[in-house]
């Protein structure tokens, strides 16, 4: 269990200023306390009994980013080490080695054989592998969704375990983002877990405005995500991405300086 207590209180519908504020102060009980508010209105608080460290090495500290769709995962994860000095931070998309996966053939034809198992087909014209047709399957399949899951995720943790461990000693904070963290139980070691979040009115918006897709997709891959309420509960920092650019990166930059110690 998770030594971290987190209270989020949505933030006004309108999006906030550059004048949001973070304090970071020490509770009577020890811990740290964090609260983000604005105009009085508290946004989020997080409070810790302390942190709890499973890192590679003692030089190293590893952090998982996981949240909803279209909250902002990637874009807190670049922000961050823009601000990082070059070469003391590192990002692991997830995503990007599951996209390798599928682009490798072997794991094309398991997919679309798995697919044809259920009565559906994901190939394409040509007999390729059709993503589109994969991703509203497995929107639309949970039991199809749960086989591929199963096939895909320790090949991504057996990726991201061996680009961990080809880390230069000169890195002192791995930002690892995966999307299912909770939902798969992810087998990663790390220091703390990051949820980015946003309201579902917003997500939806995103998804349809910025993604382009269709609103029954956009209305399938919400309904199939876990609560982000849930995430919420078992993180141990939380970055609300609900108002506008500057709050989101007034967030970023300060739990960047609660992290310089780490790369000095």
């Amino acid at each position: 269990m998770s030594p971290f207590r987190n209270r989020c209180h949505v933030p006004p519908s309108r999006p906030l200023p550059p004048s949001l504020r973070v304090r970071f102060t020490r509770s009577d009980s020890g811990g740290n306390f964090v609260r983000l508010s604005h105009g009085g209105h508290v946004i989020s608080e997080t409070r810790s009994s302390g942190p709890r460290f499973f890192r590679s090495r003692a030089s190293m500290r590893v952090v998982a980013i996981t949240g909803g769709v279209a909250c902002g995962k990637s874009g807190f994860a670049r922000r961050f080490l823009d601000l990082a000095e070059i070469g003391t931070a590192v990002r692991i998309d997830c995503d990007l080695v599951v996209r390798e996966i599928y682009g490798e053939g072997s794991f094309g034809e398991t997919l679309m054989a798995e697919a044809e198992a259920t009565g559906h087909t994901i190939r394409g014209s040509g007999g390729e592998l059709d993503r589109l047709k994969l991703r509203e399957l497995v929107f639309d399949n949970s039991r199809f969704r749960g086989r591929i899951e199963s096939l895909v995720h320790p090949l991504v943790y057996q990726r991201v375990s061996a680009q961990l461990n080809g880390l230069s000693d000169r890195v002192r904070m791995a930002l690892i983002e995966v999307p299912l963290l909770y939902e798969v139980n992810f087998p990663l070691r790390r220091d703390f877990d990051l949820v980015v979040a946003a309201s579902r009115e917003e997500q939806r918006r995103r998804l349809l405005g910025d993604r382009g897709l269709e609103a029954q997709l956009a209305e399938r891959i919400l309904k199939a995500q876990m609560p982000l309420a849930e995430k919420i509960q078992r993180c141990d920092l939380l970055v609300w991405n609900d108002g506008s650019l500057e709050a989101f990166e007034a967030q970023i930059t300060h739990l960047y300086k609660r992290c310089e110690t780490i790369f000095t």
